[in-house]
């Protein structure tokens, strides 16, 4: 683009009211040396016969197991369109355990396995429960508020898997170096926000302006045995 074109979309932009945007990148850093208390997985009760259980998965990526986005300090960010997702019941676990959707997103959750299994929540931010359905089957859900929605199976004890509802359309996954970005963010004030499954909630604040990039890091203390969860 040449440098006519350049001026001439940086005073459309002002003669509209919309400032020209920056660029945020992040940088998420899991720090070991910080030990944690471990948090216990919630366990319940089983509805029936007993079921072996499958091992645990051993993720070689720690980023795999964090959400991140991005929302103003003060008023709402600009909506970002529902997708449709699916978290699938395989191997008596849920594929992917982690998924970060915006709101008013629909989570699918077919049963591959050939048992029962139980989609439920208790979380806050949206507590349901699906029943209890065989293989082949499949149920659905709409995720109607913004938070950290945490599912089980009630067959299954060990199955687990999070649900991220953010009203940002800047949210991502870091990559397996930890990174994350985004573009032409609006100039103001913001709060990175991460989540871990097992560490919990960080935030870190940031400032955007009209234009330029700005860089954040953000750790996360977590001790090698929650790494294993």
């Amino acid at each position: 683009m040449g440098r006519v074109s350049i001026h001439a979309a940086v005073l459309f932009a002002l003669l509209s009211g919309i400032a020209p945007g920056g660029d945020v990148s992040g940088r998420i850093l899991i720090e070991r040396s910080v030990r944690k208390k471990t948090i216990a997985a919630v366990t319940y009760d089983l509805r029936g016969a007993n079921v072996k259980e499958a091992p645990p998965v051993q993720t070689g990526n720690e980023y795999d197991k964090i959400a991140v986005w991005l929302e103003p300090e003060k008023g709402s960010a600009p909506s970002a369109s529902p997708v449709h997702a699916t978290i699938q019941q395989l191997d008596r676990r849920f594929v992917p355990d982690l998924l970060i959707v915006p709101v008013g997103s629909t989570i699918d959750f077919p049963n591959a396995d050939p048992v029962f299994h139980n989609v439920f929540s208790l979380s806050r931010t949206q507590s349901f429960d699906l029943g209890y359905y065989p293989q082949g089957h499949s149920k659905s859900i709409k995720f109607l508020k913004s938070g950290v929605v945490q599912i089980y199976c009630h067959v299954h004890p060990k199955m687990y898997a999070a649900v991220v509802v953010t009203s940002s359309p800047w949210f991502a996954t870091p990559s397996a170096e930890g990174v994350v970005a985004w573009k032409d963010i609006p100039p103001g004030k913001y709060r990175m926000m991460a989540w871990h499954r097992v560490a919990g909630m960080f935030q870190k604040d940031v400032v955007v302006t009209e234009s330029g990039a700005v860089s954040v890091t953000l750790s996360i203390p977590l001790d090698e045995a929650e790494s294993q969860h």
